[in-house]
């Protein structure tokens, strides 16, 4: 939807095959607002001046929206809240054109350089971007010609979980409705082929390089995943007229945490590859479960239409012995409910499934379970109990851990300062301050 007010003071002379014009434009409280796509543009001001056949763009502002509160919390979400400012984009530069060109010509001619300044483009409640940088836009006989160098300054993308259902790609349903539709398209294409033959100036594809920066803010959170991004891409023009834009570049996670069958993982690495379609990327990524005393997780390679899912640890073990650490948290027992119980995860990890925010997300935790009795009758907390964890660095953990069979608790803070060395503090039933080195062999 555009709005705003436009006024003219112009005068023409010369003949109709040579106007010429002469006079200015002016455009106020113009807006270009989209709400479903999050756009909202405002109290815009253009001021132009015709002269012949040339239109000089003197002066081109818009506000960005400042509708959007949307923030990712946590310790891999936004470092900053949402901005109370929508930013602006300025705009200058000239558009002509030659009303008698010569054979093979177009006679148009454009030049507009845009300037945004921390611009609010996205501003739905649950996405928003602001971005800064330039864009210039030039076609000169048909060659259109666009460069830009962008950097956001901070993005929230909250992702929904599920979308509506919808059909498989290989599944096609006709009906007479739909063969009308498809001969009415083939008739419009027919026609279009047409008008392009008889134009006299080839149409040339576009050429364009846009860089984007992803800067230090920008939130992810969807489908099991909350990180922040960062990387650099650079988008290309297809190289014919049809084909859809190119990207290139390498975007990768930072503090990411992948929450999978109720536990949360940390995304030791993830990178995401560009090089062609921006819808089917190379993926590497790498999520393990943190606080056990193997190192065991979850590694995602392949591309973004043909993703491979594979357990993994160190040292290397089995399938079910790899699943039950990241589920569980310790080996595998014999007992019939944890088999079953593993057979609903390895579904939910191996299938996509299951990645939906549980119970311990929703009240601010990273972990709530359940931590079995201990075989070792030297151990003072030998009973059952609730445990609570919360990670509140890379390094920080807290735990809390409620005994089932008496009154006290233990409080445990472990601190990694390296991969093999872990500082880990308890108070409740005993006070101790531990110093734990792990070694691992086959």
């Amino acid at each position: 939807r555009v709005t705003g007010s436009l006024n003219a003071d112009v005068r023409i002379a010369g003949t109709r095959s040579d106007p010429r014009w002469d006079g200015t434009l002016g455009a106020d409280k113009l807006s270009i607002v989209s709400l479903l796509d999050g756009l909202d543009l405002h109290d815009g001001r253009l001021r132009a001046r015709l002269q012949g056949t040339r239109l000089d763009i003197t002066e081109l502002t818009l506000q960005g929206g400042k509708g959007s509160t949307a923030r990712i919390l946590g310790y891999s979400g936004n470092l900053t809240p949402a901005p109370q400012e929508g930013g602006q984009l300025t705009g200058s530069g000239f558009v002509a054109w030659n009303p008698q060109p010569a054979a093979g010509q177009s006679g148009m001619q454009m030049d507009i350089q845009l300037r945004a300044e921390r611009l609010q483009v996205l501003v739905r409640a649950d996405r928003q971007l602001s971005t800064s940088g330039q864009m210039q836009a030039r076609l000169d006989n048909g060659q259109f010609v666009l460069r830009g160098d962008l950097t956001v300054d901070r993005a929230a993308i909250l992702l929904p979980d599920a979308s509506a259902p919808s059909l498989d790609k290989d599944v096609v349903v006709r009906s007479a409705a739909s063969r009308k539709a498809e001969e009415e398209e083939r008739q419009r294409a027919e026609q279009q082929a047409r008008k392009e033959q008889a134009r006299a100036t080839p149409r040339k594809v576009p050429d364009i390089l846009v860089k984007l920066d992803m800067g230090r803010d920008f939130a992810l959170q969807g489908f099991g995943i909350t990180t922040r991004l960062r990387g650099q891409l650079q988008v290309r023009g297809g190289s014919t007229l049809s084909a859809p834009p190119q990207i290139t570049g390498e975007v990768r996670t930072e503090q990411g945490r992948y929450r999978a069958w109720g536990q949360s993982l940390d995304v030791e690495s993830g990178l995401v590859r560009f090089n062609g379609p921006y819808n089917n990327p190379s993926l590497d990524i790498t999520a393990i479960r943190p606080n056990i005393t193997v190192r065991a997780g979850v590694r995602v390679l392949g591309s973004a239409t043909d993703p491979r899912v594979t357990l993994f640890s160190d040292p290397e073990m089995s399938d079910a012995e790899k699943l039950s650490w990241i589920v569980m948290g310790r080996d595998t027992a014999s007992g019939g409910a944890e088999a079953a119980l593993l057979q609903q995860a390895a579904l939910a990890l191996l299938s996509g499934g299951g990645t939906s925010e549980n119970f311990a997300g929703r009240v601010g935790l990273d972990e709530i379970g359940f931590k079995g009795a201990s075989t070792d009758s030297t151990d003072a907390n030998a009973g059952a109990a609730l445990t609570l964890g919360k990670r509140l660095s890379k390094d920080l953990y807290v735990t809390y851990e409620q005994s089932l069979n008496g009154a006290m608790g233990t409080l445990y803070i472990f601190y990694e300062l390296s991969r093999r060395l872990t500082l880990r503090a308890q108070t409740g039933v005993q006070t101790a301050v531990d110093l734990i080195y792990t070694m691992r062999r086959d």
